[in-house]
């Protein structure tokens, strides 16, 4: 494994991808009217499948409280990463008036043993966010957009537009792990009827698509009865196909089989790139079926995109001159465009006292930006001793504290390292080629998905992998998102990569060595 840490599909990224496929899961109907008083109740359950294996359950239930209506759902699954076994769980509730006005939310997601928590209160056209990580926590204070709903106020707006074929319409709504400040937009469209096959059991059911409009569309397809309640539910984003089906409890609790979310998500190649190589120019390609386009990719201090049609382009990825960073003396100042590469997030909690005093315990020999770099780096290198694939998504502090962890973790402690340094530093998420090793057999051609941190020595973003034992990176690393690796933002970064997955295809034309 790369130096003892593999790459992987990033499990912040994954941890999104599920996220969408429980946050646009469609909402079930509740009762109608009762005389005077509005009777709220129901409750469903249903078969959760990854790429068509049975790996989990999803539970909602609906009821009234007094003058409120309360949701909540529960989605519990579990996932291979190699021979790691990571179990994920996730759980939304809403508090809102009869009318559907949006109170308050809680969401929990635990992936791994590492629990995160997001509690909001909306009130006067504010909503106050507490997040809570590893012990970590933080409160932020965002406007709330006033058209708004969750999952009551959504299904009333589904009520009065009804299941006519034809009708479309779009929803506001709130998800404070896919974007902390500002509102989501959800576009639903009523087809007609189909006949389908739910477990086994033709169904004839109205079809509809929601479509999350997040720069990259998400679309779920739904069939539902004539009651608006989903009977089946198909997330389709790229590698990742989550599909639920609507069953009894007994079955959705019955057990199954984890599907593998690792070795799955390599990009095959037909050569391999000398570790040594000077730069490597690559063409990237998406796969012939059309459905998604090549997004950009960045421009770094690394590499130099060329966009060739709509569904291709070459990327030259070159190492960074160190021997040119060695002669820079001394750190310039931080600009304002920098300012936001230094703060603490949730993600990177920099006011811990232990990854101050670790950021001091790494640098304390270093004289110039380039040789606190190279010490911050070596530092994390051997700082995480247990180089594991089953930790889900883990905080600076949280890394710390148990020195255990993936790529994600080395990138996540090396960039709030940095910034505890005194160095504006982020994170990125991208592609390496794979090295031989127990994961990627000695033959093996292919890139794998993985993470890795940036640093800002005199104005230039320069690449660091704690993971790879790599201070000077080789022309294999991919840059696809640049992370700020703070509370703003950090969803609209990885998303970029959501059509790459199941899609991605590399050609190594030029190698200079």
């Amino acid at each position: 494994m790369i130096g003892h840490a593999a790459p992987f599909p990033t499990p912040r990224l994954f941890r999104s991808l599920l996220v969408i496929g429980l946050f646009t899961s469609p909402l079930f109907a509740g009762p109608e009217k009762q005389g005077s008083e509005t009777a709220i109740e129901a409750d469903e359950w249903y078969s959760v499948r990854l790429q068509d294996a049975k790996c989990g359950y999803m539970h909602s239930a609906m009821e009234r409280v007094g003058d409120e209506v309360h949701t909540t759902t529960r989605m519990v699954l579990e996932i291979a990463r190699d021979a790691a076994r990571v179990k994920i769980a996730m759980t939304q509730s809403y508090r809102e008036s009869l009318e559907g006005k949006p109170l308050a939310f809680n969401y929990t997601m635990t992936m791994g043993n590492i629990p995160v928590t997001y509690e909001g209160r909306i009130k006067g056209g504010k909503v106050t966010l507490l997040s809570e990580q590893s012990g970590a926590k933080r409160e932020s204070v965002y406007d709330f957009d006033p058209e708004v709903r969750f999952a009551w106020g959504q299904l009333l707006e589904q009520r009065k537009r009804g299941l006519k074929p034809g009708t479309e319409f779009t929803v506001k709504t709130y998800e404070p792990s896919m974007k902390v400040d500002g509102a989501l937009e959800m576009t639903i469209k009523v087809h007609g009827k189909e006949t389908v096959d739910v477990l086994g059991k033709k169904q004839t059911l109205h079809r509809i698509t929601s479509t999350l409009n997040m720069g990259t569309p998400i679309d779920t397809e739904s069939w539902v009865d004539d009651d608006a309640t989903p009977i089946i539910s198909v997330v389709n984003m790229g590698i990742m196909q989550v599909k639920m089906y609507r069953t009894t409890r007994e079955e959705a609790l019955e057990g199954g089989q984890a599907p593998e979310m690792f070795v799955n998500t390599f990009v095959k190649v037909a050569r391999k790139v000398p570790p040594a190589a000077r730069s490597a120019t690559f063409r990237l390609r998406m796969a012939s079926d059309g459905k998604a386009r090549l997004p950009d990719i960045p421009n770094t201090s690394m590499q130099t995109f060329k966009r060739m049609t709509a569904y291709e382009g070459e990327l030259t990825v070159r190492r960074i001159d160190w021997a040119a960073l060695r002669k820079i003396k001394t750190a310039s100042s931080i600009g304002d465009d920098l300012q936001q590469f230094t703060i603490a997030s949730t993600t990177l909690n920099i006011d811990d006292r232990r990854i101050k005093r670790l950021a001091r315990q790494a640098t304390k020999s270093a004289k110039t930006p380039a040789e606190k770099a190279d010490a911050l780096r070596k530092f994390v290198t051997d700082y995480v001793t247990d180089k594991s694939l089953d930790v889900g998504f883990a905080t600076a502090s949280e890394v710390a504290r148990n020195r255990c962890g993936d790529c994600t973790e080395h990138g996540v402690l090396l960039a709030a390292l940095a910034r505890s340094a005194g160095m504006p530093a982020r994170g990125v998420s991208g592609l390496v080629q794979v090295p031989s090793g127990p994961l990627g057999a000695d033959g093996l051609k292919a890139f794998g998905f993985h993470m890795w941190a940036q640093v800002n020595i005199d104005g230039q973003w320069v690449d660091i992998d704690a993971a790879m034992r790599q201070t000077d990176c080789d022309p294999t690393h991919i840059a696809l998102a640049l992370m700020p690796l703070n509370d703003e933002g950090m969803m609209e970064s990885l998303m970029s990569i959501l059509p790459l997955l199941g899609r991605l295809e590399i050609d190594v034309v030029d190698i200079q060595k």
